[in-house]
């Protein structure tokens, strides 16, 4: 009985080794608005992220998403319509890790960026 108890047990942690990592999936979210999360299985060499965009000074922009390990704890920058803005990537390495920070209606980051631009301008 005693070896059959071990050989469930180990059994259980090799499938556990093997899991792959799930996050959350926020397309687009703007001002801390929550978002629509769906649930995402992670390929090998990623991990959970929470994407935020600034500009002007102002964090602005939130998707989360799996993401390469190349890119955790880096910024990119860019320039769209004109506007700088600087993109950070703040990864977590746990089941729905990344559902702790602020993600509203889903938008792409496409149109997200040109809203972002309208508003900037506007304020100017």
């Amino acid at each position: 009985m005693g070896k059959i108890l071990l050989l469930c047990l180990a059994a259980l942690t090799c499938a556990g080794i093997g899991a792959a990592l799930q996050c959350l999936k926020c397309d687009f979210t703007m001002f801390d608005i929550p978002c629509h999360t769906t649930t995402v299985t992670c390929q090998d060499g990623q991990l959970c992220a929470v994407i935020r965009g600034r500009a002007a000074g102002r964090k602005l922009i939130i998707q989360k998403d799996c993401v390469d390990k190349g890119k955790c704890n880096t910024n990119d920058t860019s320039t769209l319509a004109g506007i700088a803005y600087s993109t950070s990537y703040e990864c977590c390495e746990g089941k729905l890790c990344n559902a702790a920070a602020g993600a509203g209606a889903q938008l792409s980051l496409v149109a997200g960026l040109a809203m972002l631009g309208a508003w900037l301008t506007r304020g100017l």
